[in-house]
């Protein structure tokens, strides 16, 4: 059995990141500058959401070392979960970012989402493309849907 694992990076997650914060800093500037009313409470419940978002998204890219394995017949995604072959419809690629679809789901899976770190990048597409060779799966060069 082959056992091959690659370091992944969350797709746009910095890009998440930078997103909250701007509308962050503009809940913040208007709640501070807004006169007491219900539009200033309802501006707190929003800025307290997308600051735990923020602090979720935080932990995921320092606290959690994410990764996809490639064994010969199936994937182990970034939570673990298993998926045979038999499983998966495509692989989808776009630019850097690669998803695998799933039959009888239109859009790709969060956790089968994924990027390869740079220092991995050229060997990580190599064996993404073996792998679908030796699985007989369809590699699709175009844009994708996540759910999640």
């Amino acid at each position: 059995m082959e056992l091959i694992t690659y370091k992944t990076i969350y797709p746009r997650a910095w890009l998440s990141l930078l997103c909250m914060l701007v509308i962050e800093a503009m809940f913040f500037r208007n709640i501070i500058y807004d006169e007491n009313g219900i539009m200033k409470y309802f501006l707190i419940v929003i800025l307290t959401f997308i600051l735990g978002y923020i602090v979720f998204l935080l932990w995921r890219l320092f606290f959690t070392k994410p990764s996809i394995t490639l064994e010969s017949d199936h994937v182990i995604s970034m939570r673990n979960q298993r998926y045979d072959a038999s499983q998966i419809e495509c692989i989808y690629m776009n630019y850097r970012r690669i998803g695998i679809k799933l039959y009888g789901k239109r859009l790709v899976p969060m956790d089968l989402c994924f990027y390869f770190q740079r220092g991995q990048e050229s060997a990580g597409v190599e064996s993404v493309y073996e792998w679908a060779a030796r699985n007989d799966k369809e590699i699709k060069h175009k844009l994708f849907q996540t759910m999640g």
